[in-house]
């Protein structure tokens, strides 16, 4: 009896037909609608394999390897859990039991009596009441200095918005500052201090009828070529729909158009600004080459911000900044002041800091002050041993109560960065617990500890971790690679831009990949915000079960501290 194969290849046919069909679909629906994450955005389809791959890890932990030599997975799956407004909440497997990420040496002291959730009161770091406008913090968790073309304008963007949305801090980093740090601002014709180019009626009208978010992006980018030939300014714009504008900062307004620090309402939240040894954007042209603050353009940009930060070292980078030329595009070379695609390499020292000349510099913090309407100015310091900081506390124990560096940011040996020597990384600088000790020691030495805040800026993921930095006595917590990981980096290490692209879009200036972060970034403003608020949320409940009533009462008295030398040190102090 002769088989006809002829319906059962037409089935199979059919079947294989359909589920091409299928996956053509859901690469459509990766690539065009969803808003949820990144990768699937700039690999549809394929992005979805390395969640597959993702949630069968664990099945094969035991048989394979885990990634713990950075950051414990705990400590990842804590923060990508509450970042999806969860509660964080561990079963039995997720303890420590390789103490890989227990600290014997700085264990907290549980009370006898803990108060509950609605009995605390948590007292905020006040910056500082001797200037004319003090910054005052609304949490304890802050992020820490990423610059802009470090990181994309897409990623600037939804962090800045998700702090100012979790009414945290949020630092500029130390190449300049953008319409992307101020995305809560709403355009407005009276605002001076804004340029705009208007949308033809009937390009908008096109616009609304688009379907699908990744569509209508790349509308914006058609609309902006017909109104400006030049491509890749539009980075330096964002879209206001109802004006049907786009706009930006006009740094050439004068001074008088820009707000004053009064103006500063909720809409600015809490921007601090960065300034670093090259001083992108603040430089004065002088016909020797030489390093001289552009006073009225550092005022302009200091009006957005509620602090100034002067960076003297950064543990990851001991000296120099680095931005690749991969990412020093058009937009960013004109940000800065700088010719295109070539290697930015910053001095190895601030150009106002001299050994021997600590009073000058000091100087300089007061006119940077005075110059910025009165608002808080500090320095951000790696410490190796007591010299790093010592010069500048005796310096302050010297000067009136009202002068001086109102915070000092002590960045850990674990501090990041995306493009780091690793000979500096390995060297140099102190675990932050370490650190902290060192400086609060001489803050109290020099009796000038209630004269300054100190923030601990390093990777400090999670509430147990700041915890025990807020103890030995940090006053607030600055983080940039945890806020980073809630924004949903997958830490592929390409942040350099040197090896390849960020595969996210979040670290990258290529348009292409940064397109599939756009696609998703009012998704990660929420993620970003939820993990601000649950890292909070539980350093308040550590403070609780230690038994005081706000996260700034911790101390040493909370703490058992196992190492004779340093219980030698506490009792003699």
């Amino acid at each position: 009896m002769r088989i006809n194969y002829m319906p059962i290849l037409l089935r199979m046919l059919v079947i294989v037909a359909w589920i091409i069909a299928l996956l053509v679909l859901i690469a459509a629906y990766d690539g065009l609608f969803q808003k949820e994450n990144a990768v699937k955005a700039s690999f549809p389809l394929l992005g979805r394999f390395r969640y597959v791959f993702h949630e069968l890890r664990p099945l094969f932990r035991q048989y394979f390897w885990d990634d713990d030599a950075f950051t414990p997975r705990a400590i990842i799956d804590w923060i990508l859990h509450v970042a999806k407004g969860k509660s964080g909440y561990f079963a039995f497997d997720k303890f420590d039991t390789t103490w890989q990420f227990h600290d014997p040496d700085h264990q907290m002291i549980h009370a006898t009596a803990p108060y509950n959730n609605d009995e605390m009161e948590p007292v905020y770091p006040l910056i500082w009441e001797k200037r004319k406008h003090p910054m005052q913090f609304h949490t304890y968790f802050y992020r820490s200095a990423m610059s802009l073309g470090s990181l994309g304008f897409e990623a600037t963007y939804s962090m800045s918005k998700a702090c100012a949305n979790a009414h945290a801090a949020y630092n500029t980093g130390e190449w300049w500052l953008s319409v992307h740090h101020i995305p809560n601002v709403p355009f407005s014709f009276d605002k001076k201090y804004f340029k705009h180019k208007r949308i033809p009626k009937i390009a908008v009208a096109i616009y609304k009828l688009i379907p699908g978010i990744r569509l209508k992006n790349r509308r914006m980018e058609f609309l902006w070529d017909t109104i400006q030939s030049k491509m890749w300014t539009r980075d330096l714009f964002l879209l206001c729909k109802n004006n049907r504008v786009f706009y930006t900062i006009d740094w050439d307004q004068p001074l008088s158009s820009f707000p004053k620090p009064e103006d500063l309402g909720p809409e600015f939240w809490q921007i601090i600004f960065q300034v670093w040894s090259w001083m992108y954007g603040l430089r004065k042209k002088t016909t020797d080459g030489s390093i001289e603050l552009d006073r009225e353009r550092f005022q302009k940009v200091a009006s957005f911000a509620r602090a100034i930060e002067v960076k003297l070292a950064q543990w990851a980078k001991q000296t120099w900044g680095i931005l690749k030329a991969e990412k020093n595009t058009h937009t960013i070379s004109q940000i800065r002041g700088v010719h295109p695609w070539i290697d930015l390499i910053s001095p190895n020292r601030f150009p106002f800091y001299e050994a021997g000349k600590e009073k000058e510099f000091l100087e300089f913090i007061e006119t940077a002050s005075e110059k910025s309407g009165g608002k808080p100015v500090w320095v951000k310091v790696v410490i190796s041993d007591r010299s790093n900081v010592e010069w500048i506390v005796k310096e302050l124990a010297c000067l009136p109560k009202k002068k001086g560096p109102d915070f000092i940011t002590i960045d850990g040996w674990d501090g990041g960065s995306g493009a780091a020597p690793i000979a500096l990384g390995i060297l140099f600088g102190k675990k932050i617990y370490d650190a902290l000790e060192i400086v609060i020691d001489i803050l109290n030495e020099y009796k000038v500890r209630d004269r300054v805040k100190v923030f601990a800026s390093s990777k400090l993921y999670a509430p147990h971790m700041s915890a025990r930095a807020m103890a030995l006595g940090a006053d607030a917590i600055g983080n940039a690679r945890s806020i980073m990981i809630a924004g949903w980096c997958i830490r592929a290490g390409l942040c350099s831009g040197e090896d390849g692209p960020c595969p996210v879009g979040m670290a990258t200036m290529k348009k292409n990949k940064r397109r599939g972060y756009e696609q998703v970034q009012e998704k990660k403003v929420e993620q970003i915000a939820n993990y601000i608020k649950a890292h909070n949320k539980w350093l308040i409940q550590v403070a609780a079960v230690a038994g005081v009533k706000s996260p700034s009462d911790l101390s040493l008295d909370h703490m058992v501290i196992k190492r004779y030398e340093k219980m030698e040190k506490i009792m003699n102090r």
